[in-house]
């Protein structure tokens, strides 16, 4: 394992992105990495952290960049992808993908996370899912991912490189304006009523900030070789009924109007809750910021 000084290297792509910024913020603020962010707009990361302890390097130039500088990477977490349902740029990310890991191994690298997502299972059925449960894309995103995941997995297996597939669950942020989370604060806020369904609907969101914690916690343990697929999610699942039970809660301890809304009947089953105990065990690790904390940290977003 290779070290610049006393540290360890971690380059991590994507890094214009809400995973791939929190992530980067988190691991120069432990202190125990030496951190490359990987971008296609240098300037615009380099101006987001303004932190010289940061390197900041071009997709197209990387390795001429640090081969220069004489740096080798421990290991490279992938963040990257178009976040579209565009099928011409999903489409773009799977040999992006290849050039990445084929480019990465022949660097040297010898761990490497590819971020995919839950968007691989289907979220029609109400069983909650584990790594074992069958891949059943609903999307072109998913599919998508999944294509990445493959390709991922067969480099690295062919060229005996440590690697994980990190099946992401839904992440929640104050960024993330489309979220149920988001709009129905936002909703009660503007004294606007909505419908929501009455049954067969289960929801689950990860915060931002636990998802790169999580991976920082990974990225530590080197001690033996990953699993090549992990579920990361949290443990809190909630019906819709439950969930603007919880946001009038607060509210009501806030002294602001309620949420309103009417219950609808629906057929159809969503769930995109997803096991991640194997995760949680492996890396001795769970989340820390639950549902309150992230209605807590939406609503004061929005009144500030």
């Amino acid at each position: 394992m290779t070290k610049q000084g006393n540290k360890k290297t971690v380059l991590i792509t994507g890094s214009g992105g809400l995973l791939g910024t929190e992530l980067i913020e988190q691991l120069l603020d432990c202190g125990n990495w030496q951190v490359i962010a990987m971008t296609s707009n240098v300037n615009n990361v380099v101006n987001k952290f303004n932190n010289d302890k940061l390197l900041v390097v071009s997709n197209d130039s990387w390795i001429e960049q640090l081969s220069n500088r004489n740096i080798k990477v421990d290991t490279l977490i992938n963040c990257a992808f178009p976040r579209t349902s565009k099928p011409e740029e999903l489409a773009q990310g799977i040999p992006f993908t290849e050039r990445l890991i084929t480019d990465s191994i022949n660097f040297g690298i010898e761990n490497i996370i590819n971020i995919s997502s839950q968007s691989v299972y289907t979220q029609k059925q109400k069983e909650d899912v584990t790594e074992k449960s069958a891949v059943q894309p609903e999307s072109l995103y998913g599919m998508t991912k999944y294509a990445c995941e493959r390709v991922v997995s067969i480099l690295c297996e062919t060229n005996d490189v440590n690697y994980s597939n990190i099946r992401l669950g839904s992440l929640v942020s104050i960024e993330l304006t489309s979220r149920m989370t988001n709009r129905f604060i936002e909703n009660a806020l503007n004294n606007k009523k909505i419908t929501i369904d009455k049954n067969n609907i289960d929801i689950s969101y990860l915060h931002v900030k636990d998802a790169a914690n999580a991976l920082v916690f990974m990225i530590n343990k080197f001690d033996k070789k990953w699993k090549n697929i992990y579920n990361l999610g949290t443990f809190e699942k909630y019906s819709l009924n439950e969930l603007t039970s919880l946001i009038n809660k607060y509210l009501r301890e806030k002294n602001e109007s309620f949420l309103e809304y009417n219950l609808k009947d629906n057929t159809n089953s969503y769930n995109n809750f997803i096991d991640s105990s194997i995760f949680y065990k492996e890396f001795d690790w769970k989340p820390s910021i639950t549902i309150t904390q992230i209605i807590d940290d939406i609503y004061i977003s929005m009144k500030e």
